[in-house]
């Protein structure tokens, strides 16, 4: 059984967040905070 994310899902979730900072983020700054936010801890 493979592990992680198809190429597909992979690219659903890049566009999730694409979205997210397109609709949060006003600098740089928080568009970063963002994606960090998106990390596994």
């Amino acid at each position: 059984m493979e592990e992680g994310m198809t190429n597909a899902e992979f690219d659903a979730f890049l566009e999730t967040l694409a979205q997210l900072i397109e609709a949060k983020a006003a600098t740089v700054k928080e568009a970063a905070d963002l994606v960090r936010d998106k990390k596994s801890k």
